[in-house]
């Protein structure tokens, strides 16, 4: 028993997800089932797709929806098996733990915790996401989580450069991009800057759309625009930074549903594909602040705009960035 325990805690997985399948094992989460065993009046049922009784294994393994997560996630094969061999949460996660690599377990560690983290967001908040966002939310959050742990001492020297913005190499561009949200007027925004390399300002483009999607789309619509913008105006050698590791590392997996967010990768990948001299990567918010600010602005402007000039918004923020 002991060296079942001790497999738990020896997955690659971060802490906090770690705890939540321990509690699991332990029947400690507050589950309605567990609620109502400890006499708390509240309904039985699985409020979030009005199904069975809320217990742990209906969350993390007994509903078709969490099925599907699996499956996004590519991992179902390490679940699948195992639904006609085990009856309980206990059972099924010490053998996973046990017997799987300590990787594959841990990217199930943080699948549960997304899944359970999506239900507690349906009971307190109403807002809960489909198979495919959670799916690729889970695929995403290992892969980041990993990258991170990852990183050798040989990278510390190179924090300070990782947190500032950059200049690219000669003959290149950079086009930093990023989203927001406008909560009073209700839209969804998206900005991206253009530099040089000697950090001289080219040309900047926001834009702005009715309603609200999830932070993952909204990260990949601006980029989208970013690179449509670029093709338009016959930009060459661009290196396009965004602050979503999500989104750059989704435009390098083949591996994607069928979702919304699929749909907009797509389109994206589309569109690298016909240039060679485009290239996407990942960058600290920190040193993404013109295009957060563009995108906190874009309001100020047509649904869809292309500036020529310095905005004041980013006009501090380009001097900073060169200091």
């Amino acid at each position: 028993m002991f060296g079942e325990w001790g497999s738990l805690w020896k997955i690659k997985a971060p802490p906090k997800t770690k705890h939540l399948i321990w509690r699991a094992c332990r029947g400690c989460l507050p589950t309605r089932k567990n609620l109502r065993h400890h006499y708390v009046p509240c309904p039985a049922s699985y409020q979030m797709f009005n199904a069975e009784v809320e217990d742990e294994w209906h969350i993390l393994f007994g509903c078709v929806q969490t099925n599907n997560c699996w499956t996004v996630a590519g991992i179902d094969h390490l679940i699948r098996p195992r639904l006609t061999l085990f009856a309980n949460v206990r059972e099924m996660i010490l053998d996973i733990c046990l017997k799987e690599d300590f990787k594959d377990a841990g990217k199930v560690a943080v699948m549960m915790w997304v899944l359970w983290n999506n239900r507690n967001n349906w009971i307190w908040n109403e807002k809960k996401q489909d198979a495919n966002q959670l799916g690729i939310q889970g695929h995403h959050m290992w892969q980041e989580w990993f990258a991170a742990q990852s990183q050798t001492s040989s990278d510390m020297p190179r924090a300070h450069h990782q947190n500032t913005w950059q200049p690219p190499h000669s003959g290149w561009l950079k086009c930093n991009v990023d989203a927001g949200f406008n909560t009073i007027l209700g839209t969804t925004n998206g900005g991206w800057c253009v530099r040089d390399s000697g950090g001289r300002f080219m040309v900047a483009g926001t834009l702005w759309n009715r309603g609200n999607v999830s932070i993952v789309e909204a990260e990949a619509i601006a980029l989208k625009e970013a690179i449509q913008g670029a093709i338009n105006l016959h930009l060459q050698h661009i290196i396009f930074e965004s602050d979503s590791q999500i989104v750059v590392q989704a435009t390098k997996d083949p591996s994607l549903g069928n979702s919304e967010f699929s749909l907009i990768i797509n389109s994206i990948r589309n569109l690298l594909s016909s240039r060679n001299d485009f290239e996407v990567k990942f960058v600290k918010r920190q040193a993404n602040c013109v295009a957060h600010s563009l995108a906190k602005a874009a309001n100020s402007w047509s649904r869809r705009a292309v500036l020529y000039w310095i905005p004041q918004c980013i006009e501090q923020v380009l001097i900073n960035d060169m200091i």
